[in-house]
């Protein structure tokens, strides 16, 4: 019912706008009043400047904007080689207007800066993607990678930090397109580790074609960096302070210099962060009719220091030929002092209490190498792309354990437990791209392509126990596991738009090596298999506001290193995540319906089924007290969601954007040896609100809320968090002051539980998330485009994205 009043909704929104489409037209001239073809004209918002459509003139000068809603407005229109000329403004109120002839005059520079002043939404729709803006934004300054993709459409964390996307798991991440092979912890510490006043978007994409890799079983995240294409020397300066219950600082320099068909670039990066979180955990366990509790209360004091850095070269060596090399390189350093106190005994009073300390020291290298190639065979659009990648993941984790149990007298019940873990991690990966572009005629194209990637992963496990004063090491808790795996894939990309319809499609193949061995049990587990992953999208342009898409992907999710180490990796002294050796591969086929409105609305249904889903599942020792989580392929998870984007200009100084998403998601498989077939509701909205107060200060505020909802066991709590930032940008046009606020009302903790068969357990998080920002940046050097380009209109083209 609620899904039918939604839809019902939409409809009497959609009907309404339609009804009040009407447009606004003018004409571009010359010095000598000619009408002048392929200006770019600019309808823009009066107070927010933002673009709200784009047109090209046509042959007699004129050109026109459709569907306009109500709103004050005024028309740019540019061209290299000329002046900027802007309209005056216009109160537009559903009646067609012409706007008097705007005149360009030749410039008496033609080589100078031409920029819109008009700055990209904070989200918008583009390309089937769901884009988050976040370069200039106070939201973003001085917050790490993790805090910025969370923010994301669609994208929220689970109680482990863990990516998810439309409630889902199974999300592949990229950065700048390239995929980063991480999973779980290693990816949660890869994009803590980066700055992000080095991201300009995030980009959600649920669909995928041939051409990218079948990773990502219900969909993509790309993080887009930062490029410079400025000539001369330039660069930028940031530096933030923060505050929460700790502070926490960081500051990044950025260099760029192009000269001719040179382009040098670097930056570097460094972010000191002190934070404490708060964990309840409660369990009630059962042995043979005695219920036992454990109420552990613990606090974790944080110091997170990084280093990041980036630096390259691009060459354009000939008009057909460009490539570049690039390195980067990221090191982080986490001190973790945990202080735990748990309550142990029958339900209605307390025999004993275990207190715990632990430190935890984690260091996380990262360094990564890239080449790229691009070659334009000829002028028809024939090219060739050679991409070479190498990355090594170093991670070294040590932990001191010291744990005490008393009496309920607070007596020592036995001598202290001193522990301690190493388990330092290494992971190699190489990759090897080649793509071929041949279009075949005006309309149609086709692309093909082969990837080779060879990955090792290397953890040896250690743990130790400190009996009479020496350190002994505890067999059945160290173990060594090396787990290879190489993917050779290639794909065929054909893609045609006839009239109003357009169809993509395309098949992509990839044949898997995989081998894990644990060498301490002398265990070795090999697979090789090969799978064909089709994909298709078909488009209907019944109107340029009224797009439709209809696409389907088959994709793949494979566990990560660390889920197949067989071995406990121990939390506490009676929690511990195991891996599982056996764990295969989930396989998902997904059906999108997409419908656009006005270039701005956006309406998508999806359907994801998955096999072999990899699941959560959980093992107790009912005698040690103990409990361990682990992963299975357990059943099957399907999946509905309904997805609604709508900008809305509320104000002349307000613009919002605003996404829903509804899931729908049912499983049917086996958990922890019990049946289980649940069905559970999933409720997100995202508000994101830009406020122009003056021309030189704006603010922002974020609102978002999760409801209710079952994930298989787990039965997480609704929550909900605010963030707000202000941006004051100085006359210089070179320097500004960023302020922001995170989790405003400290609301954004994820409690959840479950009471399924015999585990009886509630976690209550307090995460240190209310945090205050200040942030100041400073551009230095030429901050003039004054690069030549042949092609005017693509110029034009790409400034208006």
């Amino acid at each position: 019912m609620k899904t039918k009043l939604l839809l019902t909704i939409l409809f009497l929104i959609s009907a309404q706008l339609l009804w009040a489409a009407v447009g606004i037209t003018g004409k571009v001239v010359n010095e000598k009043n000619e009408q002048m073809s392929a200006v770019t004209a600019y309808l823009m918002h009066s107070t927010s400047h933002i673009i709200l459509k784009t047109a090209i003139t046509k042959e007699d000068g004129q050109y026109s904007f459709e569907n306009v809603p109500t709103g004050s407005y005024y028309v740019e229109a540019r061209m290299v080689g000329y002046e900027v000329k802007r309209s005056a403004i216009i109160d537009y109120n559903k009646t067609p207007q012409q706007i008097p002839d705007l005149q360009l005059i030749p410039s008496t520079n033609t080589l100078s800066e031409v920029t819109v002043e008009g700055k990209r939404p904070l989200v918008e729709n583009k390309q089937g993607k769901l884009i988050l803006n976040v370069e200039n934004s106070p939201l973003a300054a001085g917050n790490n990678g993790l805090d910025i993709v969370q923010r994301a459409p669609g994208v929220s964390l689970d109680n482990d930090n863990n990516l998810q996307l439309m409630g889902q798991s199974g999300v592949k991440v990229t950065i700048d397109g390239r995929q980063t092979y991480m999973t779980g912890e290693q990816l949660t510490t890869l994009l803590k580790s980066t700055d992000g006043n080095q991201i300009k978007s995030v980009e959600v994409i649920k669909s995928r074609s041939a051409k990218d890799d079948a990773e990502g079983a219900v969909g993509t995240i790309n993080i887009v960096m930062k490029k410079n294409r400025m000539e001369g020397f330039n660069g930028n300066f940031s530096a933030t302070a923060g505050l929460g219950e700790k502070f926490r600082g960081n500051s990044a320099l950025s260099l760029n210099y192009k000269k001719n068909n040179t382009t040098y670039f670097g930056s570097y990066s460094y972010s000191d962060d002190q934070y404490i979180n708060r964990l309840n955990i409660e369990r009630i366990i059962s042995n043979n009719g005695i219920e036992t509790l454990f109420d552990q209360k613990s606090n974790l004091h944080i110091k997170d220091r990084t280093h990041t850095y980036k630096f390259g070269v691009e060459q354009k060596t000939s008009d057909r030929n460009v490539m570049s090399l690039q390195f980067n390189g990221s090191n982080n350093v986490e001190l973790n002092d945990n202080d735990s106190k748990s309550l142990i005994g029958p339900l209605t009073s307390i025999d004993s209490t275990l207190v715990s300390m632990t430190q935890f020291k984690e260091g996380f290298n990262r360094y990564s190498l890239n080449f790229n190639n691009e070659f334009k065979i000829d002028s028809t659009g024939k090219k060739l792309i050679l991409d070479l990648d190498w990355s090594q993941f170093k991670n070294s984790k040590k932990a001191d354990y010291d744990n005490r149990l008393f009496d309920k007298n607070n007596q020592l019940i036995h001598d202290p437990e001193i522990l301690r873990s190493e388990m330092p991690i290494g992971i190699d990966i190489y990759v090897a791209k080649l793509d071929y572009n041949q279009p075949l005629s005006k309309t149609s194209n086709l692309e093909t392509g082969v990837k080779y990637s060879n990955v090792k992963s290397d953890n040896n496990l250690l743990f130790e126990e400190q009996l009479d004063g020496k350190w002994t090491n505890i067999v059945n808790r160290s173990n060594h596991f090396i787990y290879k795996e190489q993917i050779a894939a290639g794909y065929v990309d054909y893609d045609n738009q006839m009239g109003k319809w357009g169809i993509k499609a395309g098949l992509r193949g990839e044949y898997t090596l995989s081998d894990g061995h644990s060498l301490t049990e002398s265990k070795q587990v090999k697979r090789n298999y090969f799978d064909l992953f089709p994909s298709a999208n078909l488009s209907y342009d019944a109107h340029e506001n009224h797009i439709f898409s209809l696409g389907y992907s088959r994709k793949v999710t494979r566990p990560n290193y660390r889920q197949l180490n067989p071995f406990d990796y121990f939390i506490d002294k009676y929690t511990s995540e195991r891996g599982n050796p056996y764990l295969n591969p989930q396989y998902a086929n997904e059906l999108n319906l997409n419908y656009t409105l006005y270039k701005k609305y956006t309406i998508s249904l999806g359907y994801n089924a998955q096999t072999d889903a990899i699941v959560e599942s959980m093992g107790q020792d009912s005698v040690k007290k103990t409990t361990w989580v682990t992963r299975e392929n357990l059943g099957k998870n399907n999946s509905a969601f309904l997805n609604l984007s709508m900008p809305v200009q509320v104000a002349k100084f307000w613009s919002s954007y605003n996404n829903i998403t509804a899931v729908y998601m049912n499983f049917d498989g086996a958990i922890a040896g019990a049946v289980v077939n649940s069905t559970s509701f999933l409720f997100q909205v995202n508000s994101m609100s830009t406020f122009k107060l003056s021309p030189s200060l704006s603010a922002e505020m974020n609102l978002r809320y999760f409801s209710p909802f079952t994930y298989n066991i787990y039965k997480l709590e609704s929550r909900w968090d605010a963030q707000i930032g202000l941006t004051k940008n100085f006359k210089d046009k070179r320097s500004s002051l960023k302020l922001a606020v995170s989790d405003v009302f400290n609301t954004s903790n994820q409690n959840l539980s479950t009471n399924f068969s015999s585990f009886n357990t509630k976690i209550r998080q307090n995460q240190d998330r209310r945090v205050a920002r200040l942030t100041y940046s400073y551009k230095f050097g030429n901050l003039k485009n004054v690069a030549k380009k042949k092609n005017t209109d693509n110029e034009e083209k790409q400034r208006a994205q």
